[in-house]
């Protein structure tokens, strides 16, 4: 296969700017190629951070609003960020006016301090600046407000995947998307330090959800396909690896995968130093 094996994927700090224009290429391709988060994610934003009717919140990276659209059902009212200028255009297509876009990066966005209830960004804060973003993140939510970060990984390391081996076996790669080289969004102690002495949060906490998603073989294409490292590959080699993945699942799964994934969820708070 083209893609390159795990040592030779480049880091997230080198992908960073590609990575704000290079999954709106394909929004439409994007939204219906991820799969929504398990149901704990939003059971924690609930129970902990305050996610509520008439909630404040911003969303850091809300691509084509996959999350964007459980704040709105909750009753929150939300600004989304985006960076990715047709990502920017879905999602005003698809909220018409009932979320605030902000088109522009999480960094340089004019937001105003002490404002929301509840910040969050899914599968999107590694692609900000951490020495900006994480002291920014602790400034816009107000005193007790919460922040919560997430990522879901398309893998598990640490389960059996049949699919991932039969693809090791067919192609001599089982992995084309790099996601076993996510170190940074599993590293719990790291993410929760950061929280903690860059973003000033207390009370800060990781969850590590494990869950299964079950795919058919158009959802299990379009998965592969929004991924960043086989979005950027010359498009014969693109189209290679998804063909694989797709005679893969079809002919030796019958066309229904089981994956193994899990979603990494960091969350903390904004302490108030004033007395009871």
């Amino acid at each position: 296969m083209a893609a390159g094996k795990d040592e030779d994927a480049p880091s997230l700090l080198s992908l960073r700017g590609e990575a704000r224009t290079i999954f709106g290429s394909d929004a439409q391709g994007y939204d219906e190629g991820r799969p929504d988060y398990p149901a704990e994610v939003y059971d924690i934003l609930a129970a902990r951070c305050g996610l509520r009717a008439g909630a404040s919140v911003v969303e850091i990276g809300a691509g084509t609003g996959l999350v964007t659209r459980r704040l709105v059902t909750a009753g929150a009212r939300v600004v989304a960020i985006e960076p990715d200028q047709n990502m920017a255009d879905h999602l005003a297509a698809a909220f018409s006016g009932n979320v605030e876009i902000i088109r522009g990066t999480f960094e340089e966005a004019a937001l105003p301090q002490d404002s929301f209830d509840l910040a969050v960004a899914a599968t999107s804060f590694h692609w900000v600046d951490q020495a900006a973003g994480l002291p920014k993140l602790g400034r816009v939510i107000r005193r007790d407000g919460w922040a919560a970060v997430w990522w879901t990984i398309f893998d598990d390391p640490d389960r059996d995947d049949a699919f991932r081996d039969a693809l090791q076996a067919r192609t001599g790669n089982g992995d084309p998307g790099f996601q076993r080289n996510s170190q940074f969004q599993l590293d719990a102690a790291a993410r929760c330090r950061d929280l903690t002495e860059l973003a000033g949060l207390t009370d800060v906490s990781g969850n590590l959800i494990r869950w299964t998603a079950e795919l058919d073989t158009a959802q299990l294409r379009a998965l592969y396909a929004s991924m960043i490292r086989i979005r950027r590959l010359p498009a014969d080699d693109r189209r290679r690896i998804l063909d694989q993945i797709s005679l893969l699942a079809d002919h030796d799964f019958a066309g229904r995968v089981l994956r193994p994934f899990i979603t990494a969820m960091y969350t903390g708070r904004r302490p108030d130093p004033s007395p009871a």
